[in-house]
């Protein structure tokens, strides 16, 4: 349930970087003339839907919109998930968000704002879900079998890739309204199961047997509730800590390169390399496919190499990772400051396959960082992360509306993306730690007190 959960969750995340290309005219405005018109046009229909004239600032404005409204809620249901009961936020809000993805194609005929709205509230369903199911599966996983539950987190990776395929599908046998209405339905169909089948914890599953629940309640022991968790924090000490800060820009930057290409891959394949929709979509998929099998194996291997007692180990062995996951893509990517011609798929599929090696990175860098907040600490570090997806498309949709959108200028635009990755990476070889951190320690002082009470 939780690997379907991220599936849809990233499919809404980013079925609009697909359907965009066929719901706005840009291809005949960059064609013929450059469009600078800021109201809502309406013209000659395509499978039976008709065409929406919005210039790039209008553009970007809907693909930050959902990480807008994930930004906003995800910091707020990370400390009320608990309260409210996690399995019911997360069945609420997948329900909600399913509608919400249903009204996509009459808010975007109705009114430009009104499908910004729906965007954003897309989002704010999203960052209610995602802490929501990380606190059920506190209750339901144990710390030596956590290892094993990280092929769940695979679910945002393939649904990632599944939604370029799947949405380029729907649009070549219908029409892209159909693709919201698809997504929608599923997600609502999910949530009702998850509200039929899953509970907040093992004491309230009414088909767990009693040996299972004897064993979970013996390995996984007490669970505080993450709001008491982070108000015992040293929020003081973790701020001003270089290793967390560095953690943050690794993070950062490994999310920029991939939410670049998520957010404009379509559309930088489609109007400036001039592939159909389908041979963009599966491009833009093809890398997260590559990156989803190197990364299983980088870190199926790594386990095995961690917990191998025949090998001597190396020391601050994940920093040797962000060299392949950071630094050479971005070498890679931003080589296009110095050669005439703007990345193609190749190039794009390589390093973005590459970053494989930074799947499970920052949460190890987290726990190892603080093995007593690393929860805490990832939740901030999450946050932080997601922010490229709202500057990326600003970023973009000024340069591009200003500059116009031709293969010169994107030559630019993934050359400082690519810049952004390389940087990030070595701010933390330089400045970065991979060790437990002095204010650690306050935690099992918590501890002691609360076992004692």
């Amino acid at each position: 349930m939780i690997f379907f959960g991220y599936f849809l969750i990233y499919i809404v995340r980013y079925n609009l970087s697909v359907h965009i290309v066929d719901m706005v005219e840009i291809s005949k405005r960059i064609l013929f003339s450059y469009y600078n018109e800021t109201e809502i046009l309406r013209t000659r229909p395509k499978y039976g839907m008709d065409l929406l004239h919005w210039n790039e600032n209008k553009i970007a404005l809907l693909l930050a919109a959902y990480h807008i409204g994930y930004c906003i809620c995800f910091p707020i249901f990370h400390n009320l998930g608990d309260r409210f009961g996690p399995t019911w936020v997360v069945g609420v809000a997948g329900i909600i968000s399913g509608a919400l993805n249903c009204l996509v194609p009459s808010a975007s005929w109705f009114s430009f704002w009104l499908f910004f709205i729906v965007r954003i509230l897309n989002g704010f369903c999203a960052g209610a879900m995602l802490p929501s199911m990380i606190q059920v599966l506190r209750h339901w996983v144990p710390p030596i079998e956590r290892h094993y539950f990280m092929w769940a987190y695979c679910g945002i990776t393939t649904g990632t890739c599944s939604t370029f395929l799947i949405c380029a599908a729907v649009q070549f046998y219908s029409k892209w309204s159909v693709g919201f209405y698809v997504c929608g339905a599923v997600q609502i169909l999910w949530a009702t199961i998850w509200l039929l089948v899953v509970n907040d914890s093992p004491d309230k599953h009414s088909f767990i047997s009693k040996d299972e629940l004897t064993y979970l309640k013996n390995t996984i022991g007490s669970v505080f509730t993450i709001q008491l968790m982070n108000s015992q924090a040293p929020w003081k000490l973790i701020l001003k800590s270089v290793s967390f800060w560095a953690v943050c820009i690794l993070n950062f930057g490994y999310a920029w390169m991939i939410i670049s290409l998520c957010l404009h891959g379509p559309l930088y394949y489609t109007i400036i390399l001039r592939y159909s929709i389908y041979e963009a979509s599966t491009l833009t998929a093809l890398p997260f496919l590559l990156r989803l099998i190197l990364g299983t194996i980088i870190i199926q291997t790594y386990f095995w190499y961690k917990h191998n007692t025949k090998f001597r180990v190396i020391k601050n062995a994940r920093k040797y990772f962000i060299i392949v996951s950071h630094v050479i893509p971005g070498l890679i990517v931003s080589m296009a400051w110095f050669v005439p011609f703007a990345p193609g798929p190749t190039i794009l599929t390589i390093a973005v396959t590459l970053t494989a090696a930074g799947m499970d990175l920052i949460f190890d860098i987290c726990y190892k960082l603080s093995p007593a907040y690393v929860n805490s600490i990832n939740t901030v570090i999450k946050i932080i992360g997601n922010l490229p997806g709202i500057f990326v498309p600003f970023c973009v949709g000024e340069v591009t509306h200003k500059l116009q959108n031709t293969m010169h200028i994107w030559r630019y635009v993934w050359s400082f993306h690519g810049t952004v990755l390389l940087m990030c990476g070595l701010v933390f070889l330089i400045w970065g730690d991979t060790h437990v951190q002095p204010w650690n320690s306050i935690k099992r002082r918590f501890l002691k007190i609360v076992q004692v009470v």
